[in-house]
């Protein structure tokens, strides 16, 4: 009886498509992956290892909640964050940056959390949360809203303390205050202090939407989109305030946390207690502007966080660099990452997840293209290949010259030091069946080539059947840097001496002992310090039995 020969199964796609819990495993198809730990898709589309977030200031006494970045009408930036009843101001210029505690004019409230929400409007940053008054810095000197000079108290209310904001159109627009938390405010014109006279009003919105309140608010062309617990409503004219109309109420859907509003491109993005959504630019044919579900691949698991989770905690970003929509979930240590990067239209995301041992607590994406978060006492940047942390050891290292020989970082009277935690990245693919259901495939080899890794441990796991307990393992270890001398060596081209890595894509034989008719894999990688992609996988199999 002739040998069979091996046939080479090439994984074209595979994981293309991002992660989706939603479907069934033994039927989706190879272009979707059952579990994206701590992945991304490099431009190439390929799948490798999320950069690490890395701590980049000395520490504070308590969690850092909200960043804001106060855009200067120069483009100039600085960036102000909260932690517990303190507002600090991030000084870049010192190594690890300096988090600077700010004071206040005037007759400062009791700040008792952290939770603001930052807008810049007219030149000035502003911030607002629950049960507290609007806070106000105009490049000099920071203040309570009642303390600027042109302060003026809408009637309708006794204490001012909205937990949420929009600055567009030309004036402050607030909502969710205590008294009245299903009433907009909005302010005179350029003036977001002044809440009475000119052209500052209100709207109550308890005979559009019932008793339902106001949660956040954004914006599409020249309307203002309100989002209640259970309803949206969006309302035309809004330049305009005294004469704008309601031009529709979306019901049955709102907002989960305040916090979970971005804009990508023309679409304001937002995410609902079923995941994250998109209310188009582009109207319907109807002229009304309809909503995308952008997270069905992952609604059920995503949706469950959202419904037990609190939603003051779940907050998120929108990284512009790498088109990347990020929900944290800190109370879970994890996040959702939605992948916008492929396309220049707004199109289904590929999804993955990141999973963290110091779960950021908030982000920005910043005007010069970085991604900065909040930490339990530090901030930190997205930034290398390994998840840093930062640390006061001075109690051990307690001179300049104990801090330089611990490998710390000397600023006069503390020594800062710095640890590199390893962190994996981990994806396993759907059962697949290589289009042949009824035939037993014997697996002989795998080949993957991966690009990069420095030496990262490796570990395949293959399962067959539908048996996801008993694997076959293979572990191995990614190729180290290869380094080439450019400069100053017998083979170099230049003078002096400079080092280059030059590794390609490598591939790497894995052999296979398993036979099956579905299988599955499962990848765990390390990252140390380096990224590392999956270019092409393919598996060397003979055809078994037939039944």
């Amino acid at each position: 009886m002739p040998v069979k020969p091996l046939t080479p199964v090439k994984l074209d796609g595979l994981g293309s498509k991002g992660l989706n819990t939603q479907g069934s495993a033994s039927t989706l198809g190879p272009e979707w992956l059952t579990e994206a730990a701590n992945v991304v898709f490099d431009f190439q589309g390929r799948l490798g290892p999320r950069k690490g977030i890395k701590a980049i200031s000395k520490t504070v006494s308590h969690p850092i909640k909200s960043i804001g970045e106060y855009i200067k009408s120069d483009r100039t930036t600085e960036f102000y964050l909260g932690s517990n009843n303190a507002i600090y101001k991030r000084d870049s210029s010192t190594t690890p940056e300096t988090l600077t505690a700010q004071s206040f004019a005037g007759s400062p409230q009791t700040i008792s959390d952290s939770n603001w929400q930052w807008l810049n409007f007219n030149n000035e940053l502003w911030a607002v949360q629950a049960g507290h008054k609007p806070i106000n810095f105009d490049g000099s000197a920071w203040n309570d809203v009642e303390d600027l000079a042109a302060y003026a108290a809408n009637a309708g209310v006794t204490t001012f303390n909205p937990s949420c904001a929009l600055g567009n159109f030309g004036r402050m627009w607030y909502g969710g205050i205590t008294e009245d938390p299903g009433t907009i405010f909005y302010s005179d014109n350029l003036i977001g202090e002044k809440l009475a006279g000119g052209a500052a009003g209100s709207i109550n919105l308890r005979t559009v939407w019932g008793s339902d309140e106001i949660v956040g608010f954004s914006s599409i062309m020249d309307k203002l989109i309100i989002f209640g617990k259970n309803n949206i409503a969006i309302y035309n004219g809004a330049s305009t305030p005294a004469s704008m109309a309601l031009d529709e109420l979306i019901q049955g859907v709102g907002l989960a946390g305040r916090d979970n509003i971005v804009n990508v491109g023309a679409e304001v993005l937002f995410m609902s207690y079923e995941g994250l959504q998109a209310l188009s630019r582009i109207t319907a044919t109807d002229g009304k502007a309809p909503i995308t579900d952008l997270s069905i691949s992952v609604r059920n698991s995503l949706s469950y966080y959202l419904a037990t989770g609190d939603l003051t905690t779940v907050k998120t970003a929108y990284f512009q660099e790498q088109g990347l929509v990020v929900t944290f979930v800190p109370e879970n240590s994890l996040a959702y990452v939605f992948d916008f990067s492929s396309s220049s239209q707004l199109t289904m995301p590929r999804v993955t997840t990141w999973y963290f041992s110091d779960p950021p607590l908030c982000a920005v994406g910043t005007v010069d293209g970085t991604f900065i978060l909040g930490l339990k006492n530090s901030i930190a940047s997205y930034d290398g290949y390994y998840d840093v942390s930062i640390a006061d050891t001075t109690a051990s290292n307690g001179s300049s010259g104990a801090c330089s020989t611990a490998g710390g970082v000397w600023d006069g009277s503390k020594c800062w030091s710095s640890t590199n935690n390893i962190y994996n990245y981990t994806w396993s693919t759907t059962w697949m069946d290589f289009e042949q259901p009824t035939s037993t495939k014997i697996l002989k080899e795998g080949l993957f080539y991966y690009s990069g890794g420095r030496g990262s441990a490796t570990t395949l796991q293959v399962y067959v059947d539908y048996d996801s307990i008993n694997p076959f393992v293979k572990s191995f270890n990614l190729a180290v840097t290869d380094e080439a001398a450019l400069y100053g060596a017998t083979d170099s081209l230049y003078s002096v001496s400079k080092f280059a890595s030059k590794v390609g894509p490598v591939e790497y034989k894995v052999p296979l002992g398993r036979t099956g008719k579905v299988i599955k894999m499962k990848m765990i990688t390390e990252v140390v310090g380096d990224f590392s992609s999956l270019v092409s996988a393919t598996l060397l199999t003979k055809q078994g039995k037939t039944r």
